[in-house]
């Protein structure tokens, strides 16, 4: 398996492991048999906007690479040009036929939700857009089954119901918040099921709940990740729903994190299938801009009798001004649910993402993945300074959570190792270090920092929007917990633990997917000696780079002078926020030098600041009104 040309030279065989395995010959058969798939993934790179720029760092200039896919996805030029050339000309606003650009805009309206319903598999459900995400979709479903309620109001409406009337709605453990604290503030009783021993939702504790009789007679509702935004672990959603379904309750998911990369088969009817779909369409590629997803079974709409959630313009077939009750409400769901003007531009560019995503096809996305996937996972379990956080041995996306500490008892110099024929991008960025007690792991938003300001990589610390899960995988238990809480009540929110994501979609090129694992690597061996050339904020969490620090160390370990030459060539100390572009703007070199040879630059200039750097460096102060048990990362 070979880079492509077009990008660089260097040949991956050395860089995967066991590149005979048979995921890697599938994928290599399946190529073979047709490069379609490949051809249009390459085409939707090059139509990445935002693919070659460059931003100025601390350690000078590089090229971004994005890693936070699975916070939000990256725009096209594509969908931009469809936009600016076949929306906006005839845009108008809808609930007109008397016009033009309101007939055109309507049926144009139209066609995307269509279109997104066949999709998801779900033509005759309802389709609501709402929002900006999973959270508004979440949202609307409590509003139009009739738990919504303000928190003002909640104590005072609960003790008006009857047990009967109350919803029971079963949530899962890696929940994203908003598939969690909504729920907690409706008028739903909410029953959190736990881990099982595999770290794996506990089916066996749901069947039990399930069938628990003081939940008899109520209406009941599962509301559960399809997959996680932490580790990646995806859900057997079809067991999952069959079990809820066994019991008389919907079945509902929230398919944010993993929608842009698996098939959604709504089959609402089907005992496998699904009632309810959250999707966060702005996590596609091309998505940026979009609304959020409710798709439901029409069953779910306990308001068909009463007035929408949201009354308003586009709503109604009949108003007067002398009586409430002689107001007319549309009986279909999706106008009704629709009031004022439209996101229309925003439901376009939805269904230009999922046309984006059913062009390139699940079955090339599933396996791109899984081989990015299995790889990762080899190169990150055998290095004792990296943890990934969650279960290792089920199906799930390439989406990693991990957790960084620094190597007790290396020689850094011989860590590195020799250079391969092929460059940095082969074995010398892998290092094996002996037996390692670990200490505390470095913060995740202070490994985010590094992957950015030394590599140009785009990642994310912290937890995700999930803290509970966060609460098992970090091992924090109640007690160390509440202290926490304390902490931050106090103002040091910076005191709350965490980890650093990335994620490795099907459309990563595979010179960005190898540099950003040898980018790893490094940190794992030499980010600890970066700590004195930061300043970390208890208060908010941030790091900041510290020049005067930098320029000392620089001079007092006197670099040799090819090494200076190197790092003042490539901006070190350059001014922060300035951006260019490769391939418009940039200077001659940069247009020049192919993108795996600035890779390699990144990881040479990284460890030249690195060995100039103490091996151990001294921790920094502590508040004196911080208690240093409660510091569960490396300062």
């Amino acid at each position: 398996m070979e880079i492509d040309q077009a990008h660089g030279s260097t040949n991956l065989g050395a860089y995967f492991p066991n590149n005979n395995s048979v995921l890697f010959s599938l994928l290599r058969t399946k190529s073979e048999r047709s490069k379609e798939a490949e051809e249009r993934t390459a085409w939707l790179r090059s139509q990445l906007i935002g693919g070659g720029l460059e931003f100025n760092t601390p350690f000078g200039k590089r090229l971004l690479t994005y890693a936070d896919h699975t916070a939000s996805g990256r725009c096209l030029q594509y969908i931009e040009n469809y936009i600016i050339q076949e929306v906006l000309p005839v845009y108008g606003n809808t609930h007109t036929d008397d016009s033009f650009v309101g007939s055109k805009t309507t049926r144009m309206v139209h066609k995307a939700t269509e279109y997104i319903k066949q999709c998801m598999g779900g033509p005759n459900e309802a389709l609501i857009f709402c929002g900006s995400g999973s959270s508004a979709a979440i949202k609307r479903l409590q509003e139009v089954i009739g738990i919504a309620v303000p928190s003002i109001m909640r104590e005072r409406v609960l003790k008006s119901l009857r047990d009967e009337e109350r919803w029971v709605v079963f949530v899962g453990p890696y929940e994203h918040h908003s598939n969690l604290l909504s729920w907690r503030r409706s008028l739903a009783e909410v029953v959190e099921i736990g881990l099982d021993e595999r770290g794996l939702l506990d089916m066996k504790a749901l069947s039990l709940e399930l069938m628990s009789p003081k939940y008899a007679n109520r209406p009941l509702l599962g509301s559960f990740s399809a997959g996680s935004n932490v580790t990646g672990i995806l859900t057997d959603t079809r067991a999952l729903a069959r079990l809820l379904h066994q019991h008389g309750a919907f079945a509902c998911f929230d398919f944010a994190a993993s929608g842009p990369y698996v098939e959604i088969d709504m089959r609402s009817g089907d005992i496998e299938g699904y009632d309810a779909v959250f999707l966060s369409p702005h996590k596609f590629i091309g998505g940026p801009g979009t609304p959020g997803i409710l798709l439901m079974n029409k069953d779910l709409y306990q308001l068909g009798s009463s007035p929408p959630s949201t009354c308003g313009g586009g709503t109604v077939a009949y108003v007067n001004g002398f009586d409430e009750k002689d107001t007319l409400y549309y009986d279909h769901i999706e106008e009704r649910e629709d009031s004022g003007t439209p996101p229309i531009i925003q439901k376009v560019r939805a269904a230009l993402a999922f046309w984006v995503k059913e062009y390139i096809g699940h079955d090339f996305m599933d396996l791109q993945e899984r081989v990015y996937a299995e790889t990762a996972l080899r190169r990150f379990l055998p290095n004792k300074n990296i943890v990934v956080l969650g279960n290792k041995q089920v199906k799930r996306l390439p989406i990693f959570s991990f957790l960084v500490y620094a190597p007790m008892n290396s020689s850094s110099n011989e860590a590195y190792g020799p250079r391969t024929s092929n460059g940095v991008m082969g074995e010398a960025y892998r290092w094996a270090e002996g037996e390692n007690k670990k200490g505390k792991p470095l913060h995740g938003r202070f490994v985010a920092k590094l992957l950015n300001d030394l590599f140009g990589i785009q990642a994310r610390g912290g937890c995700a929007c999930a803290g509970p899960y966060g609460h098992h995988l970090l091992e924090v238990d109640e007690t160390l917990s509440l202290q926490i809480r304390s902490a931050i009540l106090k103002g040091y929110s910076g005191l709350k633990p965490g980890w650093t994501r990335i994620s490795f979609p099907y459309y990563m090129s595979k010179e960005e997917f190898a540099f950003i694992l040898a980018a790893l690597d490094f940190i794992a061996m030499y980010g600890h000696r970066f700590l004195p050339l930061y300043q970390f904020d208890w208060v908010t969490g941030d790091w900041t780079f510290r020049k005067r620090v930098f320029k000392y160390h620089l001079m007092k370990e006197e670099l040799a002078l090819a090494s200076l030459d190197f790092l003042v060539e490539n901006g070190i100390g350059a001014k922060e926020g300035k951006a260019g572009n490769l391939e418009a703007g940039g200077n001659e070199s940069s247009k020049t030098t192919s993108v795996a040879q600035r890779f390699e630059s990144y990881l040479e200039s990284a460890r030249s600041v690195a060995l100039s750097l103490p091996e151990n460096p001294h921790p920094s102060s502590v508040p004196e009104d911080i208690d240093p048990s409660l510091i569960l990362f490396r300062i």
